[in-house]
């Protein structure tokens, strides 16, 4: 599992050492115990010359940790791939990470802890790639099905499934959201995809283009820039303050508002509730 997360392969001979530690501590109040388990495997590689950076991985480590399933997880996430997915008939939380670097210095100051509800990633104090030295952390996550989801400061590709609410704070990079309860976005930006979702989706402040559908509640897009496409909604839209970009809605059950009149096209169809639009900019029918 853990070769899936890189996504690019490292390349030439290396040598691999292996490292186990196992923590058993209890907490101050002696209610809780926590444990991890930090697995790490360090491999030297020669890259040919001429591929990028972030292709790279000349110093590598692997990280698995376990803990017990909550209810709401909270993801502290940097540089580099995240995938989030829900089981079912699983009561625990289960990581897979690798460790990319161009140096072992580097590679000594990544970290990822799970700690109760919460996994972090620490890093060197230059994040991703500067120049020909780069570091970063390509995380695989799965917990069960129902979890709150809380993601925040992810930069690099992020895919989201079969989980329960979701909320991304800072994140850029593309997004790919599907089969989840709600969604919240705050301050995001690189494309955004989200597909079924069962609950409202409201995305503040987001760049980039935005396709969302399949959603049971309502959806809210503030101060939002790039492209819009909104399909299957069983409830309303409402888009507040955007800025260039086409936006296109089809196939809702409630109203249609957008209140900035600056968008270069607004188109829509199948809207079963009341459709309000600034005027200079309506083109389409409700229906």
């Amino acid at each position: 599992m853990a070769s899936d997360l890189v996504g690019w392969p490292c390349i030439g001979a290396f040598n691999a050492r292996v490292r186990v530690l196992t923590d058993l501590v209890p907490s101050r109040k002696g209610k809780k115990m926590t444990k991890r388990l930090i697995l790490m495997v360090a491999m030297a590689s020669f890259l040919p010359h001429g591929l990028s950076a972030q292709s790279q991985c000349e110093f590598r480590d692997d990280v698995e940790l376990r803990g017990t399933a909550v209810a709401e997880l909270h993801v502290e996430a940097g540089a580099g791939r995240l995938v989030v997915r829900g089981s079912d008939g699983t009561g625990v939380i289960h990581v897979s990470a690798t460790l990319c670097a161009s140096d072992r210095e580097r590679l000594e100051a990544l970290e990822v802890s799970l700690d109760g509800d919460r996994i972090r990633t620490d890093y060197p104090n230059q994040r991703g790639v500067w120049g020909n030295n780069y570091a970063r952390i390509d995380l695989e996550i799965e917990v069960p099905a129902s979890t709150h989801v809380q993601i925040e400061d992810g930069s690099g590709s992020l895919t989201i499934h079969g989980v329960g609410d979701v909320e991304l704070k800072d994140g850029s990079g593309s997004a790919h959201i599907e089969n989840v309860g709600s969604v919240l976005v705050t301050d995001g930006s690189g494309s955004l995809r989200i597909e079924d979702a069962d609950g409202d989706v409201e995305v503040r402040d987001g760049s980039g283009s935005m396709t969302i559908n399949g959603v049971t509640g309502g959806v809210v897009i503030e101060d939002g820039s790039g492209s819009i496409v909104i399909e299957t909604v069983g409830g309303s839209v409402r888009i507040d303050e955007v800025g260039a970009g086409g936006v296109n809605v089809r196939d809702v059950e409630g109203d249609l508002v957008v209140t900035d009149g600056r968008r270069e096209r607004i188109r829509f169809s199948d809207v079963r509730g009341v459709v309000d639009l600034p005027p200079a900019r309506r083109r389409g029918s409700g229906s």
